[in-house]
Order: C-alpha cells, then sequence, then structure tokens
C-alpha cells in the first residue's frame, strides 16, 4: 500500500474515533510527554500547535511556557513549502496562517533550528519503529532534516500502523509516543533485521 491509499485509510479510522476517546488518549499522551526526563532536561524546545484530529499539545505548550522553556511552534513559509520554529512566550500570540492552523504571529523571533534539543511532531499514522506518516507536503520532512535533535512523534494509538513506508527524504523519529506507551525507535536496528 502507498502513502496516499495508507493516508486514505487511516482518515477513515481517525474519523471514526469518539471524541471522548481522543480526548481521554490525548490526556495520557501529555501525561506520558511530560513525564519525560527528556522534557524536563530540555531547554529549547520545537512542539506543533494541534488541530482537532491531532493528539492535542495545549497541556504540554502550558507547560512548556509554565517551566520558562524556551518554546517555539513551526510557521509555514508561503509558497516555499518550508517552516521555521518561531519563538513564542504566551499562547496568545498564535493566530490563524495559511493552512489555517494556529501560528506565531509576525514579528516574533525565528529561532536556529539548530540550537533545538527536543521536537515534538504530529503524524496521521506512525509505527512503533519511528516511521511517521504526515500530510504529504513533507514540510516537517524537510524542517527536520540534518538536525541533531530528540523527535518524539504523538500518535493515537488506535491509528498507530504495522509498519509506514519510508523513503530518501522522510525523517524517522527517535520515539512515537501514544496513550498507552512510547516506541523507541532504535528497536528498528534490531526487530526489522531479525
Amino acid at each position: 500500500m502507498g502513502k496516499q491509499e495508507k493516508r486514505q485509510e487511516i482518515r477513515e479510522k481517525r474519523e471514526a474515533l469518539p471524541i471522548d476517546y481522543r480526548e481521554q488518549a490525548s490526556a495520557g499522551i501529555a501525561e506520558r510527554l511530560l513525564m519525560q526526563p527528556v522534557f524536563h532536561q530540555a531547554e529549547r524546545i520545537f512542539c506543533y500547535v494541534s488541530t482537532e484530529e491531532e493528539p492535542s499539545t495545549w497541556k504540554i505548550l502550558n507547560a512548556a511556557l509554565r517551566m520558562g522553556k524556551q518554546l517555539s511552534v513551526p510557521r509555514c513559509i508561503p509558497g516555499r513549502h518550508e517552516m521555521e520554529a518561531v519563538r513564542i512566550r504566551s499562547l496568545t500570540e498564535l493566530e490563524p496562517g495559511i493552512l489555517g492552523i494556529l501560528e506565531p504571529r509576525q514579528g516574533l523571533p525565528v529561532i536556529d533550528a539548530y540550537r533545538l534539543e527536543l521536537a515534538i511532531i504530529p503524524c496521521i499514522s506512525a509505527d512503533r519503529y519511528g516511521g511517521r506518516l504526515g500530510h504529504g507536503a513533507g514540510y516537517y520532512d524537510r524542517f527536520l532534516r540534518g538536525l541533531r535533535i530528540q523527535k518524539y512523534c504523538l500518535c493515537f494509538e488506535a491509528l498507530l500502523s504495522e509498519q509506514i513506508p519510508m523513503y530518501e527524504n522522510d525523517v524517522r523519529m527517535d520515539h512515537v509516543l501514544t496513550e498507552k506507551r512510547i516506541y523507541p525507535a532504535f528497536l528498528v536496528n534490531t526487530e526489522l533485521k531479525k
């Protein structure tokens, strides 16, 4: 199955998820991430701003700000299919962007992505080996390519896939985190070779 077919399959599964499952799973995902030592140790965190279909990051964003982290969120660059990390000091600095997703307003400082320590990334689906299926525009893959940064992908357990097709330009996640557990991608080196 190719990526486009996989996206369609997952979108149909996602639409069928009950609202109470999404809410409870989002809360579990946030709690699990906030317990990770890497979250407490990292000073410079990059985190997506969630939409209704994705695991909610609002608790994570609020916690990072409350803990005094240097928090940056993505902003899409019009016409370039690229994104940049923009520092925010309050969630009131977010406004609808070019894709209708909340983004930092203009005039806020852009952060050097190479200085980031932890990236919290969305997906449509992921597998337990760090494979990630996004919306297909490649924004996150282009942004993350070449960065030495801990990459945590948040995914509802109900939307995990057995294996995501990975191509040359795709960036593998270090961990896939669901409401039930964390799948460390180092398993890809052992389990896929069996």
